[in-house]
């Protein structure tokens, strides 16, 4: 994979260490395995994240070259050939918590607690990134607010105009 001086990154270096690198265009696979139920993001806007916060104090383990960031908002740049409800130009979220769909807690509905969640690749603090399999959402409001609402109301079965709390 060349790296491509138009794609930088926020990395993290170690405990208190964070900086802007060029970092390699993303490509519709993971190593040799391709990916073509993915898609590739042109980042529109990405949140800070307290877990970011954490693994940059040092709080939590995280291997240098980390790319930071979660919870984006991008426009779809490439597709692959198995992507169906998607298109080139779509502007999409996507969830800091990206389940697998195919594990037992998945197929169970418990997507909260994924077995393979998170596969290790560059976060969203760059320009471009690639995203596999997700839900199309028009953007407006941050994905870990969003999320925790979807999750919580699973979990709590409320029906639609029923009031609660998080």
């Amino acid at each position: 994979m060349a790296i491509s001086t138009g794609n930088r990154g926020v990395v993290y270096t170690g405990p208190g260490e964070v900086e802007v690198r060029s970092i390699a265009f993303p490509e519709l696979s993971i190593g040799k395995r391709q990916c073509q139920h993915g898609v590739i993001l042109k980042v529109l806007t990405t949140n800070i994240c307290g877990s970011d916060q954490h693994m940059v104090r040092g709080r939590t383990t995280a291997p240098s070259g980390l790319v930071l960031g979660h919870e984006i908002t991008g426009e779809i740049i490439e597709c692959g050939r198995d992507v169906e409800f998607l298109k080139v130009g779509d502007i999409v979220s996507v969830p800091f918590n990206i389940a697998c769909g195919r594990c037992r807690n998945c197929k169970e509905g418990r997507t909260g607690i994924c077995l393979n969640v998170n596969p290790a690749r560059p976060g969203a603090a760059t320009a471009m990134l690639i995203w596999e399999d997700g839900l199309a959402v028009r953007p407006s409001m941050s994905w870990c607010r969003t999320l925790t609402l979807i999750y919580s109301n699973s979990l709590t079965q409320t029906k639609h105009g029923k009031k609660f709390v998080i």
